[in-house]
């Protein structure tokens, strides 16, 4: 089931192309990423953060499950005549290469039912030993963000979602509050949280 089908086509709304830009902003801010990187917008979307971060980057592989936002996606690429990027349809476990500098996800956990399974794969499978993940979501809310339809999670704890992180092998290097959003007269807050590929394991067994 396709949860984004009827709402791909109207989903790059101002609201949303602010959310995005506020969050590449904050980004960059933490991390400057380079020219010879490689990164991932992970539950890209239409590609809001992926696009924006693409001239900053070797490459960028788009990944999501809605295939109606893909869709979306490909035809805005196309319109810049950008026919090089990968563009995945599928679960983060689609994803086995091993070869991403920085992956981002921008108010896409939420959306995903186990987090841990989630992170223990990126960190396993996709980063590379000096990979970053950066997360922009939402903090704990009440389920009214969404109307109260059912989705995996209702924003996040922080300091929850940062033990999680740790024992996947990642090491959170900041969280705090960057931006608040307002919708139908109640606010919600949204946090980043930059993280490492934690070394340990590598520098271990170089002793």
């Amino acid at each position: 089931m396709d949860y984004f089908k009827n709402k791909a086509s109207e989903w790059d709304t101002p609201m949303k192309m602010e959310m995005a830009e506020k969050f590449v902003k904050e980004l960059l801010k933490n991390y400057t990423p380079g020219k010879d990187q490689k990164m991932m917008d992970y539950g890209c979307g239409t590609g809001l953060v992926g696009m924006q971060l693409s001239k900053l980057t070797r490459d960028v592989v788009y990944l999501d499950s809605s295939e109606s936002m893909l869709e979306i996606l490909k035809q805005k690429l196309g319109a810049i005549k950008d026919f090089s990027k990968s563009i995945i349809h599928g679960e983060i476990h689609s994803y086995n290469q091993k070869d991403i500098d920085l992956i981002t996800t921008l108010m896409a956990l939420h959306h995903v039912e186990d987090i841990e399974s989630a992170l223990n794969h990126i960190s396993a499978n996709i980063l590379k030993p000096s990979g970053v993940m950066v997360i922009g979501d939402l903090k704990e809310e009440d389920g009214s963000f969404h109307n109260g339809e059912e989705i995996p999670h209702k924003g996040f704890n922080t300091e929850k979602l940062t033990a999680q992180l740790q024992k996947a092998g990642l090491k959170v290097e900041k969280t705090y509050i960057y931006n608040t959003l307002t919708k139908q007269e109640k606010t919600y807050e949204q946090f980043i949280m930059i993280a490492t590929k934690n070394n340990d394991e590598k520098a271990t067994k170089s002793k």
